[in-house]
């Protein structure tokens, strides 16, 4: 009977954020926006780290191109 284990998947972790891909308020790093100083530029913190984005693509519902690795921010990376 040893050959027929019965598989039990692991439970999955809740994903912390509102979605995978879009850009969200509860993601807002107000302090780092205040330092970057820009005019309609945000500073959001996911799980991969920090990056800037447009604030019309905070809770638009579409996937946020400033969410890709090759847009994160080195300068914060150190700060942490």
């Amino acid at each position: 009977m040893a050959k027929y284990r019965q598989y039990v998947p692991k439970q999955q972790e809740k994903y912390p954020y509102p979605s995978r891909y879009g850009s969200h308020a509860s993601m807002l790093d107000k302090e780092k926006t205040g330092e970057l100083n820009k005019d309609k530029k945000a500073v959001l913190e996911d799980e991969h780290g920090c990056y800037v984005t447009d604030e019309a693509r905070i809770d638009s519902g579409l996937a946020d191109p400033h969410r890709y690795d090759s847009s994160r921010l080195k300068w914060i990376k150190g700060k942490k």
